[in-house]
Formats: C-alpha cells, structure tokens, sequence
C-alpha cells in the first residue's frame, strides 16, 4: 500500500475514537512521522514517549520523588 493510503487508514482509525491504536514496524518506518504528521494537520498535540524495559506508570502519569531538600513533591509525567 502507499504512504497515502496508510496514511487514511489510520486517520479513519483515529478519527472513529472507539479504539485505541498501535502501530508496529520496524526502525525507522515512519510511525512517528506520521502521527506527527496526523496530530499537526488536526491541531493536535503530539507527546513523543521512547518506551523500554524500565519503562513504569510514573513516566507517563508522574508520581513522587524527592526536591533539593528531601521533601516528596509531585513531578508531572510526560501526559
């Protein structure tokens, strides 16, 4: 299939709002160039987050860690 026509289909994909979609390729591929493409041409915000092993709740929702003075204060994650 085309870029175009990939390009379509995961707009229909996103714009039915039922689901939630994953893309999968290898390396290189053009994943994120297309959702920024896709989040750019509707005035949406693209938050890029490079998962791995190590990879928990608290770096996308945030959570507690310690400040310059021991204090607990909550650090916003990246969503």
């Amino acid at each position: 299939a085309t870029v175009r026509a990939r390009l379509r289909e995961v707009a229909r994909a996103v714009m039915a709002g039922r689901y939630n979609v994953l893309l999968q390729g290898p390396t290189s591929a053009g994943k994120t160039s297309l959702v920024e493409y896709l989040a750019r041409a509707t005035g949406n915000r693209c938050v890029r987050i490079n998962n791995h092993d190590h990879t928990d709740l608290q770096d996308y929702m945030g959570g507690y860690v310690s400040d310059a003075q021991g204090r607990l204060v909550f650090q916003e994650g990246a969503l």
